[in-house]
C-alpha cells in the first residue's frame, strides 16, 4: 500500500500542524503556570525568559517561551515517508542510510552491501517487470511495479504463507497498470521470487537527484564528482509525461546497451538499469557534415531535463572521470551497485563554508574551478580563492565549470532550497498527475 501522501498535501497539512502545534505550546504553558503540564521530553530548550513563577514549595520554575523550541532537523532516507520502522539489521542499508554523500565511508558500506532483487525466472528479466499486491494475494489491487534483475527492494517482513511484504519506488512506465510515478509504495511479492544479490566491490555510484550531480565511487573513496541530468515532467504535444520523472532506488548496473536514439539526439555509452530507464553520454544532435552537436543539452546538466535517463558529463573531471570511463569500468566490473537518492520535499543543499577553496585562471578565465586543474585549460595552473569571496570582484563574473562540477553559488543553493523547502512543492505538475492513483487506491 502506499505508505506517504501528495507533496501538496503534506505541505498543506503540515503547514496547519504546525499552527496547531504552536497554539498547544502556548497552552501547555499556561497549563505549566497552574502546575497542570507534563515536561516535553524531545524539545531541546533554546531560551529560558527571566520571570519565574513558584511552585507550591515555593521554588522558581522556569516559564518557557512560546516559540523557542528547537526542533531537531529531519534526516532524510530513501525510505522517508515510511510507517515501517527499520530494523537493527537494517542499519547501513541503501533505505535505511542518511543521504549524505559526505559521510564517505558509511556510503561505500552501502554500495558494497547485499541488495535483494526480484527474479520471476523470465529471460532478459532486466526488462521484466513484476506486480506488488495489496495483500498477499494475487488477486487482489496491484499497488506497485518492481523491475525484475536489477532493481533493490526493501523486504519488510516474510510471512509462512509463502508470500513477503517489501518497499520500494514503484517503477511505472507508460505501458503499465499501475501509475504510481516513483511513488515509494509497500506491498506483497511471493517470497519465492526474492534473491540476495552481492555487488561489485570495487566500484559504485550514487546520483542525488536535489543537486543533480552523480558521484563516482571506487575502492572505498570518493573518486569523483559529475554533473547530471534527471527526468523531468514534460509535454509531449498531446499529455504530460510522468513517467519522464526517473525513478529512484537501489539498482545493478545491467546491460550496456550502446546508442540510442530519441526525438533526433543521440545517446551515447547507454548502460541500462530499470527496464526502460539508461544512465548515458549527454545527448547531441548531429551537425550537416555529421559531427556531433551538444549546444542544445549540455548548458542543462546539473538540471532536470531528461525523459527519464539520466544524462551524464562528457567532459573530463580533473580525476579523468567521464561517461566515456563509467563505460569503459563497467565493461570491466559487473554487478555495479548504482542508487538515486530522492529528492524529497523539505530536503536541503547545505551551503559550502566559505573558506571552501576554489580556482580560477586570473588571465581572463572565465570559469571558477574545484581544483587548482581542470581539463578545461590542461595547461593552466589556476590561482585560489575562497568559496566566500565568490560573489566579490573580481570573480562574480565567473560561471561554473562544466568539467570539473564546483559548488554551486549560494544564490543558486538558496533558489533550490526555497522550491524544496518543507510546506511548498518543488513540483507541482507531477503531484497533479499522481492523483489518479490515490484515487485508483480508494476505488478498489
Amino acid at each position: 500500500m502506499l505508505r506517504q501522501q501528495p507533496e501538496h498535501a503534506r505541505g498543506f497539512y503540515g503547514v496547519l500542524m504546525r499552527k496547531f502545534w504552536v497554539f498547544l505550546t502556548a497552552a501547555a504553558l499556561l497549563f505549566s503556570a497552574a502546575g497542570l503540564a507534563e515536561e516535553e521530553e524531545d524539545l531541546a530548550i533554546d531560551e529560558i525568559v527571566e520571570d519565574v513563577i513558584l511552585d507550591e514549595d515555593g521554588a522558581e520554575i522556569p516559564v518557557e517561551t512560546p516559540g523557542t523550541f528547537a526542533v531537531e532537523a529531519e534526516v532524510f532516507t530513501p525510505s522517508h515517508g515510511s510507517e515501517h520502522p527499520f530494523r537493527e539489521a537494517e542499519e547501513g542499508t541503501y533505505w535505511a542510510l542518511p543521504m549524505d554523500i559526505t559521510d564517505e565511508k558509511a556510503v561505500w558500506e552501502m554500495l558494497t552491501a547485499p541488495i535483494t532483487v526480484v527474479d520471476i525466472g523470465k529471460k532478459s528479466g532486466e526488462k521484466v517487470q513484476a506486480y506488488l499486491y495489496r495483500e498477499p494475494d494475487e488477486k487482489s489491487l496491484k499497488v506497485g511495479v518492481v523491475t525484475c534483475e536489477s532493481q533493490g527492494v526493501r523486504v519488510i517482513r516474510n510471512i509462512d504463507n509463502g508470500w513477503s511484504e517489501i518497499e520500494c519506488y514503484s517503477s511505472s512506465f507508460h505501458d503499465t497498470k499501475v501509475e504510481a510515478w516513483n511513488m515509494l509504495v509497500s506491498g506483497y511479492i511471493q517470497t519465492k521470487y526474492l534473491k540476495q544479490v552481492t555487488p561489485n566491490q570495487n566500484l559504485g555510484i550514487v546520483v542525488d537527484k536535489l543537486n543533480q550531480r552523480l558521484y563516482v565511487f571506487q575502492e572505498g573513496k570518493l573518486l569523483s564528482t559529475l554533473l547530471c541530468s534527471t527526468g523531468l515532467v514534460q509535454w509531449n504535444g498531446s499529455k504530460y509525461q510522468p513517467y519522464n520523472e526517473t525513478r529512484s532506488g537501489e539498482f545493478l548496473l545491467m546491460s550496456r546497451v550502446g546508442t540510442l536514439i530519441s526525438d533526433r539526439l543521440y545517446c551515447d555509452m547507454a548502460i541500462r538499469f530499470n527496464a526502460g530507464d539508461m544512465m548515458h553520454e549527454v545527448p547531441h544532435v548531429n551537425n550537416a557534415d555529421g559531427t556531433p552537436n551538444y549546444g542544445t543539452t549540455e548548458p542543462k546538466l546539473g538540471t532536470k531535463c531528461s525523459h527519464g535517463c539520466i544524462r551524464v558529463q562528457k567532459n573530463k573531471t580533473p580525476e579523468g572521470i567521464n561517461m566515456a570511463w563509467i563505460w569503459n569500468a563497467v565493461r570491466k566490473e559487473s554487478k555495479v551497485k548504482f542508487v538515486i537518492w530522492e529528492d524529497w520535499q523539505g530536503r536541503q543543499i547545505p551551503t559550502p563554508d566559505a573558506e571552501t577553496p576554489l580556482f580560477y585562471n586570473p588571465d581572463k578565465g572565465s570559469y571558477y574551478h574545484r581544483g587548482s586543474f581542470c581539463y578545461s585549460a590542461k595547461s593552466v595552473t589556476f590561482t585560489p580563492f575562497t568559496y566566500g569571496e565568490l560573489e566579490d570582484e573580481p570573480f562574480r563574473k565567473l560561471k561554473m565549470c562544466p568539467y570539473c562540477a564546483p559548488e554551486m553559488r549560494e544564490a543558486e543553493i538558496e533558489e533550490r532550497n526555497a522550491a524544496y523547502a518543507e510546506g511548498t512543492d518543488h513540483d507541482e505538475l507531477l503531484t497533479s498527475l499522481r492523483q489518479a492513483y490515490y484515487e485508483y487506491l480508494q476505488k478498489n
